[in-house]
């Protein structure tokens, strides 16, 4: 399968991921409810509150992630691990008041940094960024009020967050040295617009209040050098890989967000939620766009709520669930 074949696949599967927070949830055997109803008009999912009876799943997770990137790290590639804060912390006041933020929720991101970079894996951490951050509470927030996912600011701010956390790290930075240069511009929308990303709307039953349309400011990122339009971020200058979930996904604006702020082009690849990270991982280690040309970075995101979520975690969809150390058995051939 060619390098822009296996994207244009990811992309049009990730599609589907909007639709995929209704069985997330569903999975989550404590929730009664899909979506909770917020102060505001704001929506959740109640599948971002973590559990103590999360631990083991968690502490799973995390082995995994070091073993990873001590694999990728013998390979020459450097891997930063990307944590997308919950939306029910970051904007915990908009929760409803009989579902407040709990303390276990609340502090199971930092407590789960500290734990991966004690093991040598190198985590940007977006959550300390996003709650210090002014547009919590303006009109211009960091996630989407009607959608799991974060909006345009929120997502430019990631790049930046990524970009700097990158420059202060000398083993992120010298891989981001090794990597070609080229010169992006950012451009603000003159006015906000109205975003079609309402995955927690469509999840409502019939009968449910009428959500009025959200509008959000968006950005351009273009290329400076003329007729070079590779939409999908790819080429043979391209020495980042950008692999994720629907955070991910080029309609956030994520990926251009980031091939501003660190001025390189990136190949972006976004896989379903349901699929989960490790499926998307090895996708993307299979296929001819890593085995042709290997990156120097790898910029892996995650949503905070894929922490419970191992390879063999069981909520998970049959056909997505895998052995762990299967897992790492496959990756290991895939990257000899």
């Amino acid at each position: 399968m060619s390098h822009h074949i296996f994207l244009r696949r990811l992309r049009n599967l990730a599609i589907g991921a909007l639709s995929a927070v209704g069985a997330m949830a569903a999975a989550h055997a404590t929730d009664s409810v899909s979506v909770l109803f917020g102060k505001d008009g704001w929506l959740f999912t109640p599948y971002e509150f973590a559990l103590p009876s999360d631990a083991t799943d968690t502490a799973a997770t995390i082995q995994m992630f070091q073993r990873a990137n001590k694999l990728f790290e013998s390979k020459g590639i450097t891997l930063a691990l990307v944590i997308v804060p919950s939306k029910v912390r970051i904007h915990a006041d908009k929760l409803p008041d009989d579902k407040p933020l709990d303390s276990y929720t609340a502090e199971k991101y930092g407590k789960s940094v500290a734990a991966l970079r004690e093991r040598g894996v190198h985590v940007v951490n977006l959550n300390d960024v996003f709650m210090a951050s002014a547009h919590r509470a303006s009109d211009t927030p960091l996630f989407l009020r009607y959608d799991t996912h974060w909006s345009p600011t929120g997502a430019l701010l990631a790049a930046e967050t990524i970009g700097k956390e990158i420059g202060a790290d000398p083993v992120l930075s010298a891989a981001l040295a090794k990597t070609v240069e080229e010169k992006y511009t950012l451009t603000m929308a003159p006015k906000k617009s109205i975003t079609r990303a309402r995955d927690l709307v469509r999840l409502l039953p019939a009968g449910a209040p009428v959500f009025p349309p959200e509008y959000v400011q968006t950005f351009k990122v273009s290329r400076a050098r003329e007729g070079q339009t590779d939409l999908l971020g790819g080429g043979d200058s391209v020495d980042i890989t950008v692999i994720g979930s629907s955070y991910t996904n080029k309609n956030t604006l994520y990926p251009d967000g980031l091939r501003y702020t660190l001025q390189r082009n990136v190949l972006d690849i976004s896989i379903p939620v349901d699929q989960g990270p490790w499926v998307g991982m090895e996708a993307y280690l299979s296929d001819e766009a890593f085995k042709t040309k290997k990156p120097k970075l790898i910029i892996w995101e995650i949503p905070e709520r894929e922490l419970r979520s191992p390879p063999n975690y069981a909520a998970r969809d049959a056909r997505y669930v895998i052995n762990n150390e299967e897992w790492i058995s496959r990756i290991t051939n895939l990257l000899r």
